[in-house]
């Protein structure tokens, strides 16, 4: 299978996220089952969410410079991540926001869904 090109740098700066995302994943959960801390864990929820909602304005000019239909994908999947999250804070369901990167039949260990999406692009 042939991946999807775009710029290296738009790549990396999403899959910087991707990496930041599963950091406050394993903070929330050590907040909230290490120390019971659901202030601290929601805080960490809502901070996963930002962090996907700004995705797509964060790479937006680097992934545009290249003009392709690759790029556009990259752009249009990354927007839809983002809107999910901000459906999620506006819910303020931190169910939501827990489960927002992955499928019912997640199995701890696997990647999520962002990280398979950016797994269906090579850089340039």
């Amino acid at each position: 299978m042939t991946k999807a090109v775009i710029p290296a740098q738009a790549l990396e700066l999403a899959r910087k996220a991707a990496a930041r995302v599963r950091e406050l994943e394993a903070k929330a959960d050590e907040a909230l089952h290490g120390r019971g801390d659901t202030a601290g864990h929601r805080g960490l929820m809502i901070e996963k969410c930002e962090t996907l909602a700004d995705l797509p304005e964060a790479v937006e000019q680097l992934a545009s410079e290249a003009d392709t239909p690759a790029a556009e994908e990259f752009l249009s999947g990354l927007a839809d991540f983002a809107r999910r999250a901000g459906q999620a804070m506006d819910l303020g369901s931190i169910f939501y926001m827990t489960a927002l990167l992955y499928p019912e039949d997640y199995v701890a260990g696997e990647k999520n869904d962002l990280e398979r999406f950016l797994d269906g692009f090579d850089a340039v």
